[in-house]
């Protein structure tokens, strides 16, 4: 049984430390991990899954981060995990002090309410803010949370929180709205080759001229 061995290139004065931060991979070892990067049980036990698949095959942490957004204090700190607990280092340990109120019901109502959108739910607006989602969770949940927990909650599930860009599209009328856009375009180009002059004493008829409102 051949291991997979994470090809490390250190710098002068990095080879002792380097050494330590080593990750090697049994067959097995590797098997596991692809399975729970294909499926992974949480997002975050699927960023550790890959983190240790890629150093294991000689990715380098800036090629790591971009492929799973950890920083490089975030890839070291996967792989001292590993070298002291291996494959129980990829699920947390439970902490002490004050349960988390975020339970798995609660997870899962906040996963349909991004995936879904607010449409889905009955509401009239078609984008979540913070607070939004956190009022719609509350009341089908039971559990508030302050706003900078509930984006570290959506950040654990996979999700970002973006502004939304505002535009008028879809509440202007968008035929008197191309209109203009027409209007606009021919007045910047100028009058026309053919359009008639009106000479001093020369008078033309108002049924002579094309009038569009």
């Amino acid at each position: 049984m051949n291991p997979v061995v994470w090809a490390w290139r250190p710098g002068r004065g990095e080879l002792a430390m380097n050494r330590r931060l080593e990750v090697v991979l049994t067959s097995r070892q590797r098997r596991r991990l692809e399975a729970i990067r294909d499926r992974p049980p949480q997002p975050q036990v699927g960023r550790r899954a890959v983190c240790l698949l890629m150093s294991a095959a000689g990715a380098s942490n800036r090629a790591i981060g971009q492929a799973t957004g950890l920083c490089s204090d975030g890839v070291t700190h996967i792989r001292r995990r590993w070298r002291a607990r291996r494959m129980a280092s990829l699920i947390d340990r439970p902490r002490s002090g004050r349960p988390t109120k975020a339970t798995l019901a609660y997870r899962h109502m906040l996963r349909m309410a991004l995936q879904d959108g607010p449409l889905a739910h009955g509401y009239l607006f078609t984008v979540w803010s913070v607070a939004r989602l956190n009022t719609h969770l509350s009341k089908a949940t039971g559990i508030s949370y302050e706003e900078s927990r509930l984006r570290k909650l959506m950040h654990a599930e996979g999700f970002v929180f973006r502004r939304p860009k505002h535009t008028l599209k879809g509440k202007r009328n968008e035929k008197a709205f191309r209109r203009a856009q027409r209007q606009l375009t021919r007045l910047k180009r100028g009058p026309s080759v053919n359009t008639p002059t009106m000479n001093s004493g020369m008078r033309m008829s108002r049924s002579s001229i094309s009038i569009r409102t």
